[in-house]
């Protein structure tokens, strides 16, 4: 009976693992879909770059701006795209029906890729991308237009197709190409490495599971290795859900020097943007709705905001009460931190107008937003709250305070920052408490480019 029992746990143990192996195959198959869809869009590109600069003819772009779209995410991405589709296209009758919108980047997202595996993909579509930027001024060249000192094709001339097509099949053009290449072939060969490592590693537990199906007289050492990895498991899942309760409150690179066993947490950051939003009279909608009601639409609205952090590269600080305190450039440095706040600033002031129209509501937000020196560091130590200080976190909180309904306010030194790419209106000079006079601006959107 025992030698039984033990034989139907093998069985059980080695269909799971079977099982397993049938995931890691499949994992590794997407894998290769995605980045054998980067390389194929790279080339489609390439060939109706070339075809347009040798014909002339209009189809050639109008396909080769339909395949960057669906790369982007733009245009949906027809069913089994992964086949032979261009090569079908005739007449402009498409081979298969479209799906869904979904970027190269979206669906890279969904997998399980290691972090240098997903920047060695990410690298491949930067340098895609670059070569874009090359076959658009070729084509351009065809038709005429040429680039001003901004970079668009303001200025109209002769056409030239003699010099794009020397732009698309220079050796400029080839090195190109190779450098989008070359990540990818390192990818593919990461991607089979680390998958060889897992096969050793579920191979060597089928194996042991086999050994101990055939020693039926030790089943009660297998069943006390059962309950041992039983017990493993339930630890590693707590240690995984006291993460993602960790990951929750505190950015993942503080998150993981904690857990490195780093005690006390505090880092000057250079050039960091800080942004304030607050929203206006919340104490008489506070009186009007009751409690519960603005909690609940408090936690709706910041919701929202959270899920905009990530895509602007942007860091939630804290809420306190009705006010949004966000960072750029804390904990993770970059130089385009002014850029990132300004963007979410945008979007979180455009999400607040749909949430509005969605709630039949009139909320109404100051925003207040600077940049300079920050420090930065962990507070507490049963409850750990990541926090920032500094002359910056004061003025933006004076910003914010002395800014308009739905206004965007801003100080000079950050209108410097931003002249080049975003859209401003002088406010003028005003008195801030605890600071002094100073010159500040309004930002209003985005410059089209």
């Amino acid at each position: 009976m025992l030698s039984l029992l033990g034989l139907i746990i093998s069985l059980f143990a080695l269909k799971h693992i079977a099982v397993q192996e049938i995931l890691d195959a499949d994992e590794r198959y997407q894998s290769y879909l995605i980045a054998d869809g980067l390389r194929q869009s790279s080339d489609d590109l390439t060939d109706m770059a070339r075809l347009y600069v040798m014909t002339g003819e209009k189809k050639y772009r109008d396909y080769y701006n339909e395949i960057l779209s669906i790369r982007e995410g733009k245009s949906p991405r027809p069913l089994n795209y992964d086949e032979i589709y261009w090569d079908l296209v005739i007449d402009n009758k498409r081979p298969q029906p479209y799906g869904e919108k979904k970027s190269i980047a979206a669906m890279m997202l969904e997998q399980n890729f290691t972090l240098k595996e997903f920047a060695m993909l990410t690298e491949v579509e930067h340098r895609s991308n670059e070569l874009v930027k090359l076959e658009i001024k070729a084509m351009n060249m065809v038709e005429g237009k040429y680039q001003d000192k901004d970079g668009n094709y303001t200025i109209i001339g002769k056409p030239n197709p003699q010099l794009a097509q020397s732009l698309v099949f220079s050796d400029e053009y080839a090195q190109a190409k190779l450098g989008i290449m070359r990540p990818l072939q390192a990818f593919f060969a990461h991607v089979e490495h680390r998958t060889l490592l897992t096969n050793e590693k579920i191979d060597i537990k089928m194996s042991r599971i086999i050994i101990l199906t055939l020693i039926f007289t030790f089943l009660s050492t297998i069943l006390m290795i059962f309950f041992i990895i039983h017990a493993l498991k339930s630890i590693s899942k707590v240690n995984d859900e006291n993460d993602l309760l960790l990951l929750n409150i505190l950015p993942e690179p503080i998150a993981s020097r904690l857990k490195m066993g780093e005690v006390d947490i505090a880092d000057e950051f250079s050039q960091a943007s800080v942004m304030f939003a607050d929203i206006i009279n919340f104490t008489q909608l506070t009186e009007q709705l009751g409690a519960k009601k603005t909690v609940n639409i408090l936690n709706r609205l910041f919701a929202e905001f959270d899920n905009l952090t990530e895509k602007y590269h942007v860091e939630k600080v804290k809420t306190i009460g009705d006010n949004y305190m966000a960072v750029s450039g804390v904990p993770e440095q970059t130089t385009r931190h002014a850029i990132n706040i300004a963007n979410y600033a945008l979007a979180i002031l455009e999400r607040m107008m749909t949430f509005n129209q969605e709630n039949k509501m009139q909320l109404q937000f100051r925003i207040g937003i600077t940049y300079g020196t920050v420090i930065a560091g962990v507070i507490g130590h049963k409850k750990f709250v990541y926090d920032i200080w500094g002359n910056v976190v004061n003025l933006a909180s004076r910003l914010e305070e002395t800014s308009l309904p739905n206004k965007i306010h801003i100080s000079e030194k950050m209108a410097f920052m931003l002249e080049d790419e975003f859209i401003m209106e002088p406010r003028g000079t005003l008195e801030m408490k605890g600071i002094g006079t100073l010159r500040t601006f309004f930002l209003l959107g985005k410059k089209e480019i």
